[in-house]
């Protein structure tokens, strides 16, 4: 596969959706709906989640709100913030009035270069640097490897509000203050933990150990092949072959101690292994049923993992009985297409939901209740040839399909409704992966023999980019995200596997082997 390297600008302009077409994957008579906006889950001056501060900051960048420091402009809500640097900081941190540079610091903590998460601040702010001597941003990631450089989301004198790039240790006032980082006092670091959420299957699958080291599988034709960071977002080992099934699809979860299970199914058989502990070694291959199509997995909010797989007569699943402990018997789960490709993705609240796609029809089941028993098949959609399924900041699912003419997808309006069927181009029959940026938004990806695509959402739970080039066509993709937030895919071909990262969070490397190993050719 020689594949060739694209520089990625984005585009705040949402594309317009086009109109449904009948012939698609059988999804005529599903309507279209927009995207929704941005909403308050939080209380002025109360607690507040990193996606939400993200997400109102985004507000004002969409509409590029000019900078004026005696200007006002609403958020979201209707609210009116000062329309200069700490008015937009200000804003995103939902505050009931608008403090400048010299107040600002009362509502946030210093913090280390290396402590910086999407959400917090980087400012000169304090005594002295009221008016033009100072300046303050929002952080939205590192913008570069070796964390010099960061990715921002500010107000801008002659720009407006705008996504630009600063690096660490700014001056203002002709160098007499030093930018340092900041965390607001009400910051609310995660939302209520539900577990991870599950990661791609396929042939070729990444997630990363408990150290936050990425680890890869690919699935030849004389078995599995296994590679692994060997730092935290650094370089990699070279391939090694780990045997198990040939051919197969691959699925893999954290057991609740941090722990990796990876399992591998053909037409023959199923089997699985597990890291001895966490960031260690692995056992060698168990016996884990019978021959099937494809399979997913992911855990429970309570730890336990749950998979599912496909084959002739439908979808059947097994699960821990106990967190990081033994498995059930195989279970009918009431049906399901025949020899679907699955994917499976957690719900806001911890439940999960299992996709299922074959060539005549779409169908999901979700979990009733956290950790609990699952409901009957549901019609999602006609047939297609993959799927990828991933989650908006804000917690609302998002679903690709590919078929004959591109690639469509649907999402949650809400936690108990869905959109109907949209059009978003990209290559025809193409496998599909996704994954999050640093900031929340999703992006995914696309590839088929002729063509890699792939396309990011212009806005935190916003709709999506054009379809944009990402090298040439190949078998297999999956993406998967480095410690420091920064996407990696992985793309096979008869070749061997390739692999391209993101250097900051705007721009891509080119396609490269592993390590300089080509490992299995998946094809």
């Amino acid at each position: 596969m020689r594949l060739r390297i694209t520089r990625r600008v984005r585009s705040r302009a949402a594309r317009p959706v086009s109109a449904l077409l009948a012939v698609v994957l059988g999804l005529a008579g599903l309507t279209v709906a927009a995207a929704p906006t941005a909403t308050a889950e939080s209380a002025v001056d109360g607690p507040i989640t990193r996606a939400e501060i993200l997400s109102r900051a985004e507000f004002w960048v969409d509409q590029n709100v000019p900078y004026d420091m005696g200007g006002k402009h609403p958020d979201p809500q209707g609210k009116f913030y000062r329309t200069d640097c700490s008015g937009f900081v200000s804003m995103a941190l939902h505050l009931s009035w608008s403090p400048n540079t010299v107040s600002l610091p009362d509502f946030l903590d210093p913090i280390g270069w290396e402590d910086l998460r999407p959400g917090d601040v980087v400012g000169t702010l304090g005594a002295g640097t009221g008016g033009d001597a100072g300046h303050v941003v929002l952080f939205t990631g590192w913008a570069n490897a070796g964390h010099t450089r960061f990715s921002t989301m500010e107000e801008m004198g002659g720009a407006g509000a705008v996504r630009y790039e600063r690096p660490i240790n700014y001056t203002t006032s002709g160098g007499q203050f030093t930018a340092k980082p900041y965390r607001y006092k009400k910051v609310i670091d995660a939302a209520p933990s539900v577990g991870a959420f599950p990661a791609e299957s396929g042939r070729v699958v990444s997630a990363r150990s408990a150290d936050g080291r990425l680890e890869v599988f690919a699935a030849g034709a004389d078995g599995v092949h296994h590679a692994w960071q060997t730092q935290v977002n650094g370089g990699w080992s070279h391939w090694e072959f780990a045997g198990g099934p040939r051919g197969a699809e691959l699925a893999i979860a954290p057991n609740a101690d941090g722990r990796l299970e990876l399992l591998a199914i053909n037409g023959d058989i199923f089997q699985h292994m597990y890291q001895t502990g966490p960031s260690g070694g692995w056992s060698g291959w168990s016996d884990f049923g019978g021959g099937g199509r494809d399979i997913a997995a992911g855990a429970n909010a309570d730890g336990r993992i749950e998979v599912f797989a496909s084959g002739p007569v439908g979808v059947f699943h097994r699960y821990q009985t106990a967190v990081n402990g033994g498995w059930s018997g195989w279970e009918p789960t009431g049906g399901g297409p025949a020899f679907a490709r699955l994917e499976m993705e957690k719900a806001r609240d911890g439940r999960l939901e299992v996709f299922a796609l074959n060539g005549d029809v779409f169908e999901h089941q979700y979990q009733t209740g956290v950790n609990g028993g699952w409901s009957a098949w549901e019609n999602f959609g006609g047939g297609g040839h993959d799927l990828t399924v991933d989650h908006n900041a804000d917690g609302r699912v998002e679903v690709f399909a590919s078929g004959p003419v591109g690639v469509f997808h649907r999402y949650q309006t809400n936690p108990t409704s869905w959109s109907g069927w949209e059009r978003t181009g990209g290559p025809a029959n193409a496998q599909l992966t996704s994954e999050r940026t640093a900031d929340g938004r999703v992006e995914v990806f696309a590839i088929n023999g002729e063509v890699a695509q792939h396309a990011w959402q212009t806005g935190i739970n916003a709709p999506y980019s054009d379809w944009a080039d990402f090298g040439a066509g190949g078998a297999e993709i999956t993406a998967a995200t480095n410690a420091d937030g920064r996407l990696e895919v992985f793309a096979t071909s008869g070749a061997g596997v390739f692999h391209r990262w993101q250097n900051g969070f705007a721009t891509w490397s080119d396609w490269f082997w592993v390590s300089g190993t080509a490992g299995p050719a998946v094809q």
